[in-house]
């Protein structure tokens, strides 16, 4: 008995592709860090990934952090299941069959090899060979799904799972409903000393304008920011009555030269984690996508939301309908004709806007899923 509880375990990672299933590992794996509860019943950590992924950036930052277990990367091969009609999807279905069988086989022996005890599946094409090989082998199988509408992998891996969450209620059978899995980087204590840079920029903005937060990211958005930068060209009240906090990603950082010439507007190509945790307890507004991980930060902040979902993706006009019947947020659709009308006149409507705070203990809040999700894998 006494062998039997002192034993370790070893637990592999399996979700990538998109920051909505990489970064929630992520927190995961820092958080275990920061636990003795948890990290003195861990041996190590593998997380199975896939050819140039977002994971490879994530995994360099924990591996020079050098904190908790050990950790290593395990590459995989993987298929894809498009669903287009055309020939050329199809035969890419043919291949990436083929990728999806040799990655199954793969996963078996990397589970014997490194006697790996427990799966955490977070979604994505690459954790689907780990998590039928781990049934295969009889492991236990841990999921978690973020999106009010499940995702094709995580939808057949909870029918092979022996614990299913997700962050919102009747998405999965069998689930227990434990909110998004977010960051403690972005749990601000009010100490703007320990922010100076944030601190040089605020002093420059009148606070009793509403703030507002423009995070669509880079993805698919440079329309969307040109479409601000139109709709405060044309407007006077958002040219007066607003301070636009101007979130641009990697892949529109050019746009930063047109809105330079707005006095109320301060951009920024990136910002961490940590940086986004004191946007969001800064500012009253968040013109966002619908991805679930963004919209559980910012509203973890009670800001008032206006949410542009990608326009090709059904998962984020349901996520953003919840929001919107749920919260009382704005959903504003990017294929309508008249969108830039409606984006000014949501705008005006909360001018002056002022958030009112509902919760303070935010660390509470972001502890008790992660909590959850290490019980049910070191149980």
């Amino acid at each position: 008995m006494n062998r039997q509880q002192a034993k370790k375990h070893r637990i592999a990672m399996a979700g990538g592709g998109t920051g909505g299933h990489v970064f929630p590992i992520k927190s995961l794996i820092d958080y275990l860090a920061q636990t003795p509860t948890f990290s003195k019943q861990v041996e190590a950590i593998y997380w199975f990934w896939s050819k140039d992924s977002l994971e490879q950036t994530v995994f360099k930052r924990i591996q020079q952090e050098r904190k908790g277990p050990e950790f290593s990367f395990v590459r995989i091969f993987s298929g894809k299941y498009r669903r287009e009609t055309y020939l050329k999807s199809n035969l890419k279905n043919i291949r990436d069959l083929f990728l999806f069988g040799i990655g199954i086989f793969q996963s078996i022996r990397y589970l014997n090899k490194y006697k790996i005890d427990t799966i955490f599946c977070k979604g994505w094409y690459v954790a689907l060979p780990l998590v039928v090989a781990g049934r295969i082998l009889r492991k236990k199988i841990v999921v978690h799904e973020s999106d009010t509408r499940p995702g094709l992998v995580n939808k057949l891996a909870s029918k092979m799972a022996t614990k299913v969450f997700t962050g919102f209620d009747g998405v999965l059978k069998n689930a227990e409903t434990i909110g998004q899995i977010l960051s403690d980087d972005m749990i601000f204590d009010g100490d703007m000393d320990k922010n100076p840079a944030l601190k040089e920029v605020f002093a420059q903005y009148d606070n009793q304008k509403s703030w507002v937060l423009v995070v669509w990211w880079s993805q698919w958005s440079q329309r969307l920011y040109q479409s601000l930068i139109k709709a405060i060209q044309t407007d006077k009240i958002l040219q007066t009555e607003f301070v636009f906090f101007v979130v641009l990603g990697l892949l529109n950082k050019d746009l930063a030269n047109e809105f330079v010439w707005f006095p109320n507007v301060h951009v920024f190509e990136f910002v961490s984690q940590k940086e986004m945790g004191v946007l969001c307890a800064h500012c009253d507004i968040a013109l966002t996508r619908a991805g679930t991980t963004s919209l559980a930060e910012q509203k973890l902040y009670d800001m008032k939301l206006l949410i542009v979902p990608i326009a090709w993706t059904h998962d984020q006009y349901q996520n953003a309908e919840r929001y919107e019947k749920n919260h009382n947020d704005v959903l504003l659709d990017q294929k309508n004709e008249d969108f830039l009308n409606k984006l000014v006149t949501e705008l005006k409507k909360h001018k002056y806007n002022k958030k009112v705070v509902l919760e303070n203990d935010k660390a509470d809040r972001i502890h008790a899923a992660k909590d959850k999700v290490w019980g049910a894998l070191l149980d």
